[in-house]
């Protein structure tokens, strides 16, 4: 049975020092009395040594918190963190060093970059951070307004707690590169994607995600336990790759695609929000002395996919950006039933794809069915990218507006509720052989975005599937409630769903929580947060791509011994 994650908060700095609520604008004043450089170094080297970002972990171990309380605050502020941490309250997590980073990035120097920051210092810093991290709440008096309402506090959270091990994220997008584009028929490959990569970046595809791959490395190794007198970590420069044929110029177009350095800040745009890291996530190192610093392992990691989907559609004509989207939503669709292959129980799970109607050939039923015994689970796949614009504005118009264009209609929600009605109304011959004695359904959403399993967002799309559905005119069939999910969700359901019927992995969440506000993995007892588990066929790629690394970089050793 999956652990069940555990709801706690974090410390902020006024509860410490028992004063008024600090306001962002004193905290940037505070920041701009340190030299940025030094505080970069600071983040990067801190989300190192409390092992942020590997395996999914966002919050630092009970041992590492002990430790680092001592070294980060004087000894008078240090034993009354220390009563907060004995009670509970979280006192060092990924958030803070994300909101810390992404204010200094956004400063003008006020002193010399060349200054030191004492380690007391930090651990203030990074409890201003934690403080300045929430939006006001606004009670609405419209149902889906407050669900809205609730779905918009909690969206920038994904970017303070990510329920992801940033490692499958990078396996899975390179697995939709390499294996899923060439899988698709030939009118959904709208574009090459390869080359549309190297007009944008003026180097290969190829070399980046390697490159990509070989830092992950890096940063892996930093994350492991090391003696003590070896020191913290979060660096490393071009000697990294010394023994690679990589040529200088080829290391420096890498290095700047990946990084900032202090020429490149202050970082100009204004902030959607208290979570929107950006500028953070396509700059996640900080390049300082000829060494790469890594502010933040999950963006690291993520940095292929930014680049392939973000920077290339900035560089596409404003005519072929929406077409590019919706390559990548084939993609995504292929993805997902290419994991229900590899992985599902075939005995427990028929998996079939693009379901139409025996008259009407043309017309879809949805995007899957999944017949699990005498359950069907009909299934929508949406990529639904959510926008910094709306993820990170606290504005539950906006928020509401994306789960209508994005999850509801005109496919999504209204898809289901239609498929489901016309399945339950039309006659049986009508209906694919698998579906004619089937009595009971399950509608179920996967989407590629993360908020497919955060908080509200199921409770949101239920609601409206009850508005478009009516129930009272299908008595002889069992309609469950729609179950959302994001594919990070499903991944980390592969362990289960090799040995169960999906509609027992949909099932026990429901039940769990019947009003399905809270998070998909905080109500399953069957899917752990963190690292997907049991997912054999992504280790042989991974396998593969080291070998392809090792290949097409001729490394002579490995990187670590570099």
């Amino acid at each position: 049975m999956a652990e069940r994650p555990e709801l706690r908060t974090w410390l902020n700095w006024s509860m410490v020092v028992n004063t008024p609520p600090l306001t962002k604008e004193l905290y940037r004043f505070a920041l701009q009395t340190f030299p940025r450089a030094n505080l970069l170094i600071s983040c990067a080297r801190l989300s190192s040594v409390l092992k942020l970002g590997a395996e999914g972990k966002t919050v630092a171990s009970d041992e590492l918190t002990a430790r680092y309380i001592q070294k980060l605050f004087d000894p008078a502020t240090a034993e009354r963190v220390k009563h907060f941490a004995d009670k509970g309250q979280v006192i060092f997590f990924q958030g803070q060093l994300r909101y810390l980073a992404a204010e200094v990035m956004r400063l003008e120097p006020k002193i010399p970059d060349e200054a030191f920051v004492e380690d007391a210092n930090i651990g203030k810093l990074l409890l201003g951070a934690a403080e300045l991290m929430h939006f006001q709440h606004i009670d609405m008096s419209e149902e889906l307004d407050s669900i809205a309402r609730v779905v918009a506090e909690f969206l920038p959270v994904s970017e303070v707690d990510s329920l992801n091990d940033a490692f499958s994220l990078f396996l899975r997008f390179y697995i939709c590169l390499r294996m899923m584009i060439p899988r698709l028929p030939a009118h959904k490959r709208l574009f090459d994607v390869d080359v549309e990569f190297e007009q944008a970046f003026g180097f290969p595809l190829k070399l980046y995600y390697l490159f990509v791959y070989t830092c992950i490395m890096h940063a892996r190794l930093d994350r492991e336990d090391k003696p003590a007198e070896a020191g913290p970590g979060g660096s490393f420069g071009k000697e990294w790759f010394k023994s690679t044929d990589l040529t200088d110029e080829q290391l420096e177009k890498l290095f700047r695609s990946v990084s900032c350095s202090l020429d490149d800040l202050p970082d100009r745009k204004t902030p959607h929000g208290y979570a929107d890291f950006d500028y953070l996530r396509d700059h996640p190192y900080f390049r300082y002395n000829e060494q790469l610093y890594c502010l933040d392992y999950e963006y690291a990691v993520s940095k292929v996919e930014s680049g392939v989907i973000w920077r290339v559609r900035d560089n596409l004509p404003k005519n072929k950006r929406e077409a590019y989207f919706s390559f990548w939503g084939y993609v995504f669709e292929e993805y997902v039933a290419w994991l229900f292959e590899a992985y599902a129980d075939k005995r427990t799970n028929e998996f079939y794809r693009s379901p139409r109607y025996e008259d009407k050939q043309n017309e879809e039923i949805c995007d899957a069915i999944v017949i699990c015994g005498k359950v069907a689970v009909l299934v929508e796949d949406k990529q639904a990218i959510c926008s910094s614009e709306v993820r990170y504005s606290g504005s539950h118009e906006k928020v509401r507006k994306f789960l209508e264009d994005r999850l509801v209609s005109p496919k999504g929600v209204k898809q289901l509720a239609t498929a489901i009605e016309n399945i339950t109304s039309v006659p049986k011959e009508r209906l694919p052989r698998y579906l004619r004695g089937i009595k009971k359904y399950v509608p179920l959403i996967i989407t590629k975005d993360d908020a497919g399993s955060g908080w509200m967002v199921n409770r949101y799309l239920n609601a409206r599937f009850n508005e478009e559905f009516k129930r009272r005119k299908h008595k002889r069939f069992k309609i469950t409630p729609l179950v959302s999910m994001s594919v990070g969700t499903l991944e980390r359901a592969i362990s289960a769903l090799s040995r169960m019927a999906l509609s027992d992995i949909l099932e026990d969440r429901i039940r769990s929580d019947s009003s399905l506000s809270i998070p998909f993995e905080a109500a399953s007892s069957l899917v752990p947060r963190g690292t997907p588990r049991n997912m054999d066929k992504h280790l042989e790629i991974m396998h593969r791509i080291t070998r392809e690394m090792q290949a097409e970089f001729k490394l002579r050793d490995s990187p670590a011994s570099a």
